[in-house]
């Protein structure tokens, strides 16, 4: 998959011009830690704390992300007919908006938001290297006017990282854009 490959390629390339592989894999394992026994400092940032932590999340977990959205949207159907738009949700590195929108073909235009300013420019990045047209910008999740017909929504592991009360508010804004007409 040329566009895959490609955007593989630019992760290495940006991501290890200034660290060593054995300095990743430490960020790795720090990542790692953070979402298996210290889960609490995650709605903090903590994930993209250090430029270790930060190429991990973009070299492994994003790829890994990528892939798994992909099969999903394949499983389910959710690439015919395309949405116009895809909104993704605490986009992270903007794999799973970037996934189903080139699963249609690269129809569908991706609108992230993400509270992190990093990931939101590694959003970009991402749907740069992989030819999706798309943009990212940093923001409140819980603030953004969800679509209706004609679009399609995807929540990534944003949702695994939200205090209890935000998913439930979250839930609610997610139901009522499925009410009228998204796919979720």
């Amino acid at each position: 998959d040329p566009p895959f490959e490609r955007w593989i390629a630019d992760l290495e390339r940006r991501h290890l011009a200034e660290l060593s592989f054995p300095e990743v894999r430490k960020g790795l394992q720090a990542l790692s830690s953070l979402y298996v026994e210290r889960r609490l400092r995650i709605g903090a940032g903590a994930a993209f704390d250090g430029a270790g932590k930060r190429a991990a999340f973009a070299l492994f977990f994003g790829p890994l992300h990528f892939l798994v959205v992909r099969e999903i949207v394949a499983a389910v159907g959710a690439a015919s007919p395309p949405p116009a738009r895809v909104f993704d949700l605490g986009c992270g590195t903007g794999v799973a908006g970037a996934a189903w929108a080139l699963s249609c073909g690269g129809v569908p235009e991706v609108s992230g938001i993400e509270r992190s300013g990093w990931a939101a420019g590694e959003a970009r990045a991402t749907y740069t290297a992989l030819g999706v047209r798309g943009r990212a910008a940093s923001g409140d999740l819980l603030r953004e006017r969800l679509p209706g017909t004609g679009a399609g929504v995807v929540l990534g592991w944003v949702v695994n990282e939200l205090p209890d009360g935000a998913r439930e508010v979250l839930l609610a804004r997610v139901l009522d854009a499925a009410r009228r007409g998204a796919r979720v």
